[in-house]
């Protein structure tokens, strides 16, 4: 009887057992699949532990994070998302880095795109960490003053400039372009995450190419979804790194014209451009996806960095890769044509140079203009706009301000008429005052100085003239208190005007050199068809430029000519 009992119970302990894991394992894949399908919502969860993260080893990489809403997703219909560093020093700063890669217009252009750069279309292939340099680098010596922010980098999946609206896709190709509504949502799912949640939170909307393009029709949408929908007190800018793009007519005669092939992707995507630039181009809103067009009607500050001579441009243009000088002379005022457009912007660093794109290069921080970094000239334009940008004020706000000068007026008023009484009062007293004076001299018998009583520590001239050094001495002290204070100012001053703050004498960098390359700190130009480096005498040489003509004139050997800068050989 015992040994049945016994055996009952080890059953029961077996089952209970085999219950249990049933259960353990039913939950891990429950939370495993919680986890891939919301990973915001995990994110979230660890931010409760990030304070363990202080004094840690940086990591260089981000991590993959997938969108909450999964309708809002790539070309394929696969999920969006981002890549994310969270700081290590709690900074209420968030970069937010849109990636580029030009865009598909029609049915034959996606399809291509599709066969050739399938991951600009898709996130199936998308690594779960990350590693990205330039403005995005954690490490100071490369990204000196945004190492320690919040980073967040945005893969390009959408082929549309980051502007589409078109959620259902046609059944024709089954293609969606939602690149406006994926930068919606990430902004949206940064918010738990810490975004805009302190006072003095910023955010810097950057890109490049069409990331470029993304972050100037999507700025003014973030700043009023963030401000005014969301009631966040956070300061909303936006750099823009090669996607000023022209729209100009091609080279080639009867080459497709990027005016055209904006306008066909405009519809395609359903494509969204700011209402203000749209109202402005009611007839031709695919016109805003051009900076210069776009640029005038932007409230919040932008930084646009363009290379003079963009390679995406040439190509746009019908031009690339320019072999003969006539290809030059078009390109050359491709240049001229660039530089005008960008008259009017308020901060600009523009190397007259041939390249495309350098936030996410890791030696961003070797071009100058002036002698001025793109870091530093980035920093200053950063601060000069901490005040200049507000939020407008309502209707409502504005009746209570005014109420409120109103009342601070009539207040003053009453000061001013309460002193003016006093002054009244006190002038009459004193009136009164010296006519006693003036009476009681009358009355009173003129002494005679030579009679009176000589004191102990001496006679009355003496302490009178002790009196007077003292008050002199005092005069003197406190002149030079004042003195010494104007000095402290202007040592002030001076130090206002040390070298670090000439940097920032002016935001607009923009080289007036008209050669392509002139610029001592232009990255190597690449021969488009060899695929070689050239050197400066063969960048010349392929402008149409004799050279051995060139060494005659300058009076030098070939081998000197060759050793020789770039700009002395052009001066």
């Amino acid at each position: 009887m015992w040994s049945n009992l016994f055996i009952i119970k080890i059953l029961l302990t077996l089952t209970l057992i085999i219950h249990f894991r049933a259960v353990e394992a039913a939950a891990v894949r429950q939370n495993s699949i919680l986890i891939e399908s919301n990973s915001v919502q995990r994110l979230v969860g660890e931010t409760r532990r990030v304070a363990e993260a202080r004094g840690r080893t940086v990591s260089s990489g981000l991590k993959r994070v997938f969108l909450s809403n999964r309708t809002v997703a790539c070309n394929d219909g696969s999920q969006a998302g981002f890549y994310l560093r969270r700081s290590s020093v709690f900074s209420r700063r968030w970069i937010v880095y849109l990636e580029g890669g030009m865009h598909c217009y029609d049915q034959k252009s996606c399809r291509d795109r599709w066969l050739n750069v399938r991951h600009l279309m898709t996130s199936a292939q998308w690594p779960e960490t990350k590693d990205v340099g330039g403005i995005l680098s954690p490490h100071p010596e490369e990204n000196p003053y945004w190492h320690d922010a919040n980073h967040v980098l945005v893969p390009y999946c959408s082929s549309d400039s980051w502007s589409g609206t078109k959620s259902i896709p046609d059944t024709r190709d089954g293609w969606r372009f939602m690149g406006s509504l994926i930068v919606r949502q990430i902004i949206s799912d940064l918010i738990p995450l810490g975004l805009g949640n302190t006072q003095g939170a910023e955010l810097l909307l950057a890109g490049s190419s069409a990331g470029a393009v993304g972050v100037m029709l999507n700025l003014d949408k973030i700043r009023h979804f963030l401000v005014q929908e969301r009631g966040l007190k956070v300061t909303v800018r936006g750099i823009s790194d090669s996607g000023w793009f022209l729209d100009r007519e091609p080279y080639v005669p009867g080459a497709i014209a990027s005016t055209d092939i904006v306008k066909q992707g405009w519809n395609l995507w359903n494509g969204a451009v700011p209402e203000a630039c749209r109202k402005k181009h009611p007839s031709e809103p695919w016109r805003c996806y051009f900076g210069h067009r776009l640029y005038p009607t932007l409230r919040a500050p932008l930084f646009v960095f363009q290379w003079l001579f963009d390679e995406e441009q040439m190509k746009a243009d019908s031009v690339w890769a320019p072999k003969s000088p006539q290809q030059w002379d078009y390109i050359h005022g491709m240049g001229n044509a660039l530089r005008e457009s960008l008259e009017n912007v308020t901060a600009v660093f523009a190397p007259s140079c041939i390249g495309h794109s350098v936030l996410n290069s890791k030696d961003w921080l070797h071009i100058r203009v002036n002698n001025i970094s793109l870091s530093d000239a980035l920093r200053c334009w950063e601060q000069s706009t901490e005040k200049m940008r507000r939020r407008p004020r309502t209707k409502e706000e504005r009746e209570r301000r005014r109420l409120r000068r109103q009342k601070q007026e009539e207040r003053r008023l009453k000061r001013i008429q309460k002193k003016l009484k006093q002054k009244g009062k006190n002038a009459k007293k004193h009136r009164k005052n010296q006519e006693r004076k003036k009476n009681r001299s009358t009355k009173m018998p003129k002494r005679n100085l030579n009679a009176l009583p000589k004191q102990e520590d001496g006679d009355f001239f003496t302490t009178y003239v002790q009196d007077e050094a003292n008050a002199t001495q005092s005069n003197r002290h406190r002149k030079k208190r004042k003195n010494g204070g104007h000095k402290r100012q202007n040592q002030q001053e001076q130090s206002d005007r040390s070298p670090e703050s000439e940097k920032c004498s002016s935001l607009r960098l923009l080289e007036r050199c008209s050669w392509p390359q002139c610029n001592h700190f232009c990255p190597t130009f690449t021969n488009p068809v060899t695929g070689k480096k050239m050197t400066d005498l063969e960048l010349l040489s392929s402008f149409g430029m004799e050279v051995e003509a060139a060494a005659s004139a300058l009076g030098v050997d070939m081998q000197t000519l060759k050793n020789m800068d770039l700009i002395a050989v052009l001066a």
